[in-house]
C-alpha cells in the first residue's frame, strides 16, 4: 500500500498561481482513496477546516471556509494513514503535483511560489554556513595554535560568522511570512541571530527576541506555539534578574499582543504555568491587564478563570496552619490521630515548607539540594517541613532517604488535600519560606531561590 513516509513533512508556501483565488489544488494520484484532514493552527490547538477522501484521479481541491477566510499562517494537509504537507496559507490559490508514489522535496512540483523559494534558499544558505562553521571548529580542536592551518581556520571562522550574521540580519528585514516563520523555527532549534561565545548571551538573545521582536500573530498560526512559549517561560523562571525581570518582560509581552484570540491563548498557557512554578506573585499583573480587556477575560476557559479567581497570593500574609487528617504517615510511623502544626508556633527563625511528590524528578532535585544544605540550615535555625502529595506508602517511602529532617508528612489525599488547597499549590515542587512569626516571605518552585533568600537575610 502506498503512503507518505511519516518521517517527512514538506513545507509549501501558498502564493498567487493559475488556480482560482483561495482554492488550493493538489494532485497526488498514487494516494487516491485515502482519507485526509486539512487543519489550521490557533495557538496550541489545531482545527480541521476540511476533511475528505482523495478521488480516484488524485485531484483534491482545498477551500478555506468562509469563517476562516482571514486566516494567514501554517496549515497541515494530513493523511489519516500518515504523512502529509505543511503549507503556509496567504489567502491565495496555488497548485501542487506529485506523480511519484514516494513524495519528497525533489518530486513535489509547484510554481510561482516566491515565499517557498525564499524559505528554501535562506534555509539552505544558513545551513551551509553552519555546516562549514562546524567543520572549522573541528579543525581548531585538532590543530594547535602554532600551526598554519589553525591560523587559516581562525580567519575562515571569523568570515563565516560574519556571513551568518548578515544572513540572519537580511531575513529580519524581509516582510514575508516565511521570514517570520523561519525565525520561529530557528528559536525551536536554538539558532540565534549570530554565533555567541557565551551561553548566557545566547539564552539572553532568545529571551529578548521573544520579549521585544517576535510576531505573536505569526507564532499563533505557526504550529510552534506551545514549544516556543514553554521555552520562554522556562528561561524566565531561572533568569538572573529574578521575578522583577520576569514581571517586566511579561508586562512588555502582554502589551505587545493586540489580538484578543492571541492574548487569550497566551494567558491560557501562562497562568497555569506560573502557578505550578510557584510564581503566583506575577499573576496580579495579568489580572490588571485583563481589566482593560473584558472580552478576553470573558472567553477564558473556566479552569483559568478559577485559577485567577481563587489562587492565593499569600506573600506577606500569615501562612495557614498545616492540618493532616488521620491516617498520617510521618518519617517513622503511621499515626492514627490528626496532626496540626501551627505556623505561628514553629520555634525557628525561618521555616521552609516543601510540597512535593515521590515520582517527581524535579522534587527529587529539590530534596537532594535541601539534604546537602541541611547542616547549614540547622545552624541558621531553619526548620524544614516536607508535605507529600503521594497517595500510597510506597510512593511516600521512595524519597525518605533524602529526609534528614524529622518533619515529613503525608495524608494520602494527593494534590487535592487540605494543605495543598489552602496554600494554592497546583504543581510540585512548590516551596514557601516563612519567617519566625509564620509570615510567608516567598513562594517559588526553585529551591535555590529559597536558599538565596536565606543567605541574604
Amino acid at each position: 500500500m502506498k503512503k507518505f513516509a511519516i518521517s517527512w513533512i514538506i513545507i509549501l508556501l501558498l502564493s498567487p498561481s493559475l488556480t482560482h483565488a483561495q482554492e488550493i489544488t493538489l494532485h497526488f494520484p498514487h494516494f487516491s482513496g485515502q482519507q485526509y484532514d486539512w487543519k489550521i493552527f490557533q495557538g496550541g490547538k489545531n482545527l480541521a477546516v476540511q476533511s475528505g477522501k482523495i478521488p480516484p484521479d488524485g485531484w483534491v481541491a482545498l477551500v478555506m471556509p468562509e469563517a476562516y477566510k482571514a486566516y494567514r499562517g501554517m496549515t497541515r494537509w494530513m493523511l489519516k494513514k500518515g504523512g502529509g504537507l505543511d503549507m503556509i496559507y496567504t489567502g491565495k490559490g496555488f497548485s501542487v503535483e506529485c506523480l511519484s508514489e514516494h513524495p519528497s522535496s525533489n518530486n513535489i512540483i509547484y510554481k510561482n511560489n516566491s515565499e517557498n523559494d525564499y524559505l528554501s534558499a535562506q534555509g539552505n544558505h544558513q545551513q551551509t554556513i553552519l555546516k562549514k562553521l562546524g567543520a572549522i571548529n573541528h579543525l581548531l580542536q585538532v590543530y594547535s595554535p602554532e600551526e598554519v592551518l589553525h591560523k587559516t581556520a581562525i580567519k575562515e571562522q571569523e568570515s563565516l560568522r560574519l556571513q551568518f550574521e548578515q544572513t540572519q540580519a537580511d531575513r529580519s528585514k524581509s516582510p514575508l511570512y516565511a521570514a517570520r516563520f523561519g525565525e520561529i523555527v530557528d528559536f525551536t532549534r536554538g539558532v540565534a541571530d549570530k554565533v555567541y561565545e557565551n551561553q548566557d548571551d545566547h539564552v539572553r538573545y532568545f529571551n529578548d527576541f521573544l520579549t521585544h521582536t517576535l510576531n505573536f500573530m505569526v507564532l499563533y498560526t505557526s504550529g510552534h506555539w506551545d514549544q516556543v512559549l514553554h521555552s520562554w517561560l522556562m528561561m524566565n523562571i531561572s533568569a538572573e534578574d529574578g521575578d522583577a525581570g520576569f514581571e517586566n518582560r511579561l508586562d512588555k509581552v502582554l502589551k505587545r499582543i493586540t489580538q484578543n484570540d492571541v492574548l487569550n491563548a497566551f494567558i491560557c498557557k501562562t497562568v497555569p504555568f506560573l502557578v505550578k512554578k510557584g510564581k503566583d506573585d506575577l499573576l496580579p499583573g495579568i489580572v490588571s491587564h485583563l481589566d482593560d480587556h473584558p472580552n478576553v477575560r470573558s472567553k477564558l476557559p473556566d479552569k483559568v478563570k478559577n485559577i485567577l479567581a481563587s489562587v492565593k497570593i499569600m506573600t506577606g500574609k500569615k501562612a495557614p496552619d498545616l492540618m493532616f487528617k488521620a491516617p498520617v504517615r510521618t518519617q517513622t510511623v503511621r499515626s492514627t490521630k490528626d496532626i496540626t502544626i501551627e505556623t505561628g508556633k514553629l520555634d525557628s527563625d525561618y521555616t521552609i515548607l516543601l510540597f512535593y511528590q515521590g515520582e517527581c524528578p524535579l522534587c527529587e532535585d529539590a530534596l537532594i539540594v535541601l539534604a546537602n544544605r541541611y547542616k547549614w540550615l540547622k545552624k541558621q535555625n531553619v526548620r524544614v517541613i516536607a508535605i507529600s502529595s503521594d497517595t500510597s506508602d510506597q510512593g511516600f517511602e521512595k524519597k525518605l532517604k533524602y529526609h534528614q529532617w524529622p518533619d515529613n508528612y503525608c495524608d494520602f489525599e494527593g494534590i487535592t488535600g487540605e494543605n495543598f488547597v489552602n496554600y494554592g499549590v497546583l504543581g510540585v515542587p512548590t516551596l514557601f519560606l516563612l519567617d519566625q512569626k509564620g509570615i510567608i516571605l516567598k513562594k517559588t518552585a526553585m529551591v535555590n531561590e529559597v536558599l538565596n533568600a536565606l543567605e541574604v537575610n
